[in-house]
């Protein structure tokens, strides 16, 4: 039910006394230790409220200056290469993408050996649900399999006894070694390594980015300090907030909005079908397109050198050209097109590392031209 934009004696509000009813919310979620995205915000504002009249860089300057967003809210973004990834297309859950998160040890506390070397995050592609678990004192391969485990017994318990069907994680030694290789085939998991694309390792970064930034907004807020105490809160809050998609939230057929927590083995298929008429991009990027079609900037031949800034969340928040390359070079072996995230019709080129001979897959944006090795 939406409340009335009027006060006790009649007088319509004006936007401060909506602004001071939006944040008193947003006070309240924190409370919860749920802290909203600024889109919850947006949403609550204007269509449970029905503030119409509010300003939205109003209501946005006024989050940047809530305490708990004012030291982490993003400033900025790169309008130019925004929604060109090729989206990520999977028909069941089972599916994570995984990576590696850490902290700094901080001036605030001592963080115990136990918890230096960070926790692993797995992030289902189709349900967005993320799991964590901590690693305890090393990033060894024993670690690492005792973490996996820990991630494979949440999975069940969220989703009916079902298992795991393939793990994607990029190119950490202990994860390309021979014990954990072998851990993965004994599961039967299917395991996907990759590097040097933005649309394949970035599902996992962000997620990271997200906890990172719950966390900070959950310090501010408690008493509570170490971040590995406030990490199962942050999992938390993630998994119970509405699942957006090109702006648009997924409803179920009760009308309630999806969360990473409802997707379940039972209402997966009609998940899928409002998933793709929030974003048709996940159905037609599953077609091919003739390079006839394509604009393409490089041809096949060219040698070509990936973005550093584009391969990896180590050099996020370091100051950095985005024309520093990697080292590796590769040469450019065919040409096809895949449909963006924003429904254009992009560039997409199969390269070959002229030093180990894989074969990777890169968007026109983060490739540069190089010379032939010498």
């Amino acid at each position: 039910m939406r409340l009335v934009l009027f006060d006790l004696v009649g007088v319509r509000m004006d936007s401060k006394q909506q602004l001071d009813i939006v944040l008193q919310w947003v006070k309240d979620q924190f409370d919860k230790r749920q802290p909203p995205r600024f889109s919850d915000v947006y949403d609550y504002t204007y269509r449970v409220l029905g503030f119409k009249t509010l300003k939205k860089s109003q209501l946005q300057k006024a989050l940047r200056l809530f305490v708990g967003y004012s030291d982490n809210a993003r400033q900025s973004r790169f309008p130019k290469f925004a929604r060109k990834q090729r989206p990520i297309i999977v028909n069941s859950v089972g599916m994570l993408h995984c990576d590696l998160g850490f902290f700094p040890i901080t001036r605030e506390y001592e963080t115990p050996v136990s918890f230096r070397s960070g926790f692993l995050v797995a992030k289902d592609i189709l349900s967005r649900f993320t799991y964590v678990s901590i690693l305890h004192k090393t990033k060894s391969a024993e670690s690492l399999k005792k973490a996996f485990d820990d991630i494979f017994k949440q999975f069940r318990m969220q989703n009916d006894g079902k298992r795991v069907l393939s793990v994607a994680f990029d190119k950490e030694p202990a994860i390309m070694g021979r014990l954990m290789q072998n851990y993965f085939k004994e599961k039967n998991v299917s395991f996907h390594p990759f590097e040097n694309t933005a649309s394949k390792s970035k599902l996992a970064e962000l997620t990271i980015r997200l906890l990172r930034e719950t966390i900070a907004k959950l310090k501010v807020w408690s008493v509570e300090k170490r971040w590995w105490h406030l990490l199962p809160l942050a999992v938390d809050a993630l998994n119970t907030q509405p699942i957006k998609v090109n702006n648009k939230f997924i409803k179920q057929k009760d009308g309630n909005y999806f969360r990473p927590v409802d997707v379940n083995d039972y209402n997966v298929d009609y998940f899928i079908k409002q998933l793709n008429k929030a974003a048709p991009a996940y159905y037609f990027s599953q077609f091919s397109i003739a390079p006839s079609m394509v604009k393409f900037k490089f041809n096949i031949g060219d040698y070509i050198k990936p973005k550093l800034i584009s391969t990896s969340s180590a050099v996020i928040g370091v100051k950095r050209s985005e024309v520093t390359l990697e080292d590796e070079i590769f040469v450019i072996k065919n040409r096809m097109g895949y449909v963006s995230r924003s429904m254009t019709v992009e560039p997409l080129y199969i390269c070959e590392s002229t030093v180990t001979k894989k074969i990777e897959a890169f968007e026109e944006n983060i490739i540069a031209l190089s010379n032939p090795p010498t």
